[in-house]
């Protein structure tokens, strides 16, 4: 797996050199680095023990994007000029890179859902913390970028407002782990919790394609 990460971060460096942009732009390259993204995450969280059994549900979730961007158009194109900035390269990076710790966390959700394990349990609540650091960050750059780009840090689109409120979830899912378990309300338990993570993934994935391919705004493929 690490090869292959290492791989895909050639092919992406290749075609950052050749187009002369980030390769962030257009549904191929969006699937291609949510594919790495993903892939990354698990690096960092599944390393080995217990944690080594995400890698089967994890697997699919990187290729599954990648076999969608093998059906599309890969070709090249100018970047148009409100895309010209390292804002909008940081705001989609980082945005990505969220996901994947989501996508992590999904993995990591099934498998502690299956079979428990503190060390899973462990990880799973690092993929929320790393994927809403990672997302929050990436909202910030993007303000920042729609402000140059646009003249206001905040449009109301559907993606935005998708964005909110997958940051909303994250945050409060980060925050409720340090509720005490505890008999009645809010009777917050380790599996409510993975299961919470794991459904999190859902929320992105309609923010990131759904919003993008059925609704028109600036986020658009």
């Amino acid at each position: 797996m690490f090869a292959g990460v290492l791989l895909h971060a050639a092919f992406l460096g290749l075609r950052w050199g050749l187009s002369g942009h980030a390769p962030m732009t257009g549904l191929f390259e969006s699937l291609t680095v949510f594919s790495f993204c993903c892939a990354f995450a698990g690096l960092i969280l599944c390393g080995a023990g217990e944690t080594d059994a995400a890698w089967k549900p994890l697997s699919i979730l990187v290729l599954l994007p990648q076999i969608g961007a093998a059906l599309i158009d890969k070709r090249m194109t100018p970047l148009v000029p409100a895309l010209d900035t390292p804002w909008f390269a940081s705001h989609v990076g980082l945005s990505f890179l969220g996901y994947g710790f989501f996508a992590a966390g999904l993995a990591l959700g099934i498998v502690y859902l299956r079979a428990g394990g503190e060390a899973v349990y462990q990880a799973a609540g690092r993929s929320a913390l790393y994927g809403f650091s990672a997302f929050s960050a990436g909202m910030v750059c993007g303000g920042i970028w729609a402000y140059y780009a646009w003249g206001s840090y905040w449009i109301w689109t559907p993606k935005e407002i998708w964005s909110v409120i997958v940051w909303i979830y994250f945050a409060s899912l980060t925050h409720l782990k340090f509720i005490p378990a505890q008999e009645g309300w809010p009777g917050w338990t380790k599996r409510l919790e993975m299961g919470a993570t794991a459904a999190g993934y859902g929320v992105v994935l309609l923010t990131f394609l759904g919003v993008s391919l059925l609704l028109r705004s600036s986020h658009s493929f």
